[in-house]
């Protein structure tokens, strides 16, 4: 007889009552490795910090699938699903326990791979390595995987530690361990193991929190069967976020207008946007019974891809691009907008603010579709007109990766001869590109993207977007999100939608009095703020590069171009001089140890090479790149780069030079920098 699900405590996995009661978990062969990166766990603690926050209830963090394996005596779990989160949690406590002393002495990791030692003894090395011993000296047979994410849960915890203090850190452990569940599923003991994880990573998906949301929207239309099959098309041709919206609708021209729907919405060269509601969406197609394949409700709840998946056009687009979203998230930004937009669909001023957390994404649709003060069909209607409108807004004038050149890009799709992706700006498209990508790696989680939510409340009322005043838009924005949130003193801050839609992307905060507490905060500065500044030096290389006196010129690195410099995830910020050399004689002495966490010794690097490169010093950082191969890294790392002879001697010099420098560098408008 199969054993039943049980729901555990995420404190009982690790920490039984009896130590000999420990269970084990492994991860076989058939799994792949440990993949989760920087957006994976840091949405993980958001989650649990958000939770153990706003809920006193228990969070539940899924189901863990598991086969019973019996050696020598003993019962192994085989983790058959649930092995990314096992894994992290794993790391997350080990981190607690090193980092932090918030992990009791009878807490243990419980986790081996069975045919990847690196793994297992990475796991352990984490979990029981001396601190008092720099470990970054002995990690060269470690998982990178694994090495990261130590690296990327240690930061996280720091910054929430240092920004919201010490209580609200030890409420997360402490909600961590007491209500986070999971729900352990065994599967029976004469299942085909191979082929029960084949089949349920191919057809065993549960059904998604937007196809339970598109269902109710539906229901709204009751036999209204065009509203249906239309609303049904446009959540459909929207929901693939990584195709472009025009291949969701037909090119079969009706018999009454000789027009093909996609035609009459996005005009003859699908770039522009026709209707003006959703009715006008409804007058793009013809009778119901024109439209072949056209889904019941009985079909489109069962078949929870829709109409879309059956076109027989649907093959047009082929997926070339990679989102910055998901749909649920993305579904929550049409719903603050549209709020915002009309008085009519909010019930008080508070739920304006929209959350942008897909967690939430039932419950925070179901204030608006439950709430008797709301026309129903009036807003399902406005919804998807708005879901349309911004979707074809966001393919346009929102970044992408693109899979040709695995780079940021910024393209229209226009059809002439035959469908080609342009780029969306004639001349300055790069421009936008990277002030959209300096947001985007400085919000890795879903729920803090708010730059994303104003730039579509700003595209989304403009007929004809002019990339000046994308530009300047963008860059103001930059500029509030700076003074007003992160160089503002605790107790002034303006919150991210005051910011948008309150303050109209204006900044209101003209002081800088906390800057240098801010800024000299070692490896607890904020990314945004290095991002930011990567964007002004791109537009003052040479002026900055110049500025550095003669002789404390490194020409190897001076004469460096930083023409092919992108944005991308670095999240590691680094003590260019280091923190603990490998050379205890290099340490610096008191007297110079607060230029350590000055602003002018940090830099911002991706986790890996921080692991590579955090202990030694500035000249053998250097020795680590070529000027060709650092074009991927910061700016303002290159720019230190520059200098020679950032050593112990002549630490005071370099750091105040190149802080002050920064400094007033990242005080200016971005309104006043060269194009």
């Amino acid at each position: 007889m199969a054993k039943e699900p049980i729901e555990l405590s995420i404190g009982s996995i690790f920490s039984p009552k009896d130590y000999s009661q420990l269970e084990k978990y492994v991860i076989p062969r058939y799994q792949r490795n440990y993949a989760w990166t920087e957006p994976h766990i840091k949405q993980l603690i958001q989650d649990i910090l958000d939770f153990s926050e706003i809920n006193s209830k228990n969070y539940y963090l899924g189901s863990l699938v598991v086969y019973e394996r019996k050696e020598e005596g003993k019962t192994f779990f085989e983790t058959i699903d649930g092995q990314q989160r096992l894994t992290t949690l794993n790391i997350l406590f080990s981190v607690l326990k090193n980092e932090f002393n918030k992990i009791e002495s009878n807490f243990k990791i419980n986790l081996r791979y069975d045919s990847r030692p690196k793994s297992t003894y990475s796991l352990d090395y984490f979990f029981n390595y001396d601190k008092e011993i720099d470990f970054i000296n002995n990690t060269k047979g470690l998982n990178t995987r694994i090495k990261a994410a130590y690296h990327i849960i240690t930061n996280e915890l720091n910054t929430i530690q240092e920004n919201r203090g010490q209580e609200v850190l030890n409420n997360f452990v402490s909600y961590l361990k007491n209500s986070v569940k999971l729900l352990r599923v065994p599967v029976p003991e004469d299942t085909d193991l191979n082929h029960y994880f084949e089949i349920m990573n191919s057809r065993g998906e549960q059904l998604e929190k937007h196809e339970v949301l598109k269902a109710n929207m539906l229901d709204v239309f009751k036999n209204d069967d065009k509203s249906t099959h239309v609303f049904n098309t446009i959540w459909e041709a929207c929901a693939n976020m990584e195709k472009y919206v025009q291949y969701g609708f037909s090119t079969h021209k009706d018999k009454n207008n000789n027009q093909s729907i996609r035609n009459l919405i996005f005009g003859n060269d699908w770039t522009g946007f026709n209707p003006t509601d959703f009715n006008e969406v409804l007058n793009c197609f013809g009778t119901v019974s024109d439209e072949s394949n056209d889904p019941t409700m009985l079909s489109i709840l069962i078949d929870t891809k829709g109409d879309a998946s059956k076109n027989k056009e649907n093959k047009e687009g082929q997926e070339r691009f990679t989102t910055v979203i998901n749909y649920s998230n993305f579904l929550l930004h049409v719903l603050r907008i549209l709020i915002n937009k009309s008085n009519k669909y909010f019930i008080n001023e508070k739920l304006k603010d929209v959350p942008l957390d897909d967690k939430r994404l039932l419950d925070t649709f179901k204030l608006f579709l439950e709430n008797k003060a709301i026309n129903k069909i009036e807003f399902v209607e406005d919804f998807g007109f708005h879901l349309l409108k911004l979707k074809s807004k966001y393919d346009k004038y929102i970044i992408k990766r693109d899979g040709l050149d695995d780079k940021w890009s910024l393209k229209e799709l226009k059809v002439e001869s035959s469908p080609q992706y342009n780029n969306t700006f004639s001349k300055n498209n790069q421009k936008v590109i990277l002030l959209l990508s300096m947001f985007h790696v400085s919000a890795p989680t879903l729920i803090y993207k708010h730059w994303l939510n104003a730039a579509l409340n700003y595209v989304l009322y403009i007929d004809e977007i002019k990339e000046a005043d994308y530009i300047n838009y963008l860059e103001r924005l930059s500029d509030a999100y700076l003074y007003d949130n992160f160089l503002a003193e605790k107790g002034k801050k303006i919150e991210y939608y005051d910011i948008i839609y309150t303050n109209k992307g204006e900044r209101s905060l003209f002081d800088h009095n906390a800057i240098d507490t801010i800024l000299n905060n070692g490896t607890s500065v904020e990314n945004f703020i290095f991002n930011r500044l990567d964007y002004l030096l791109l537009h003052q290389w040479e002026e900055q590069k110049n500025s550095i006196q003669e002789k404390d010129r490194d020409y190897k690195f001076f004469n460096s171009s930083i023409k092919n410099f992108n944005f991308s995830f670095r999240s590691s910020v680094e003590h260019y001089y280091p923190q603990n050399p490998h050379n205890n004689d290099d340490k610096l002495d008191d007297k110079d140890y607060k230029f350590l966490n000055n602003f002018g010794n940090l830099c911002l690097i991706s986790g890996s090479q921080n692991s590579k490169l955090s202990n030694l010093l500035p000249e053998g950082k250097k020795s680590h790149y070529s000027p060709n191969d650092i074009e991927n890294e910061s700016v303002k790392q290159r720019l230190m780069m520059c200098y020679t002879e950032w050593d112990k001697s002549n630490i005071e010099h370099k750091v105040t030079d190149h802080s002050q420098k920064m400094k007033n560098l990242l005080l200016s408008t971005t309104s006043n920098i060269k194009n």
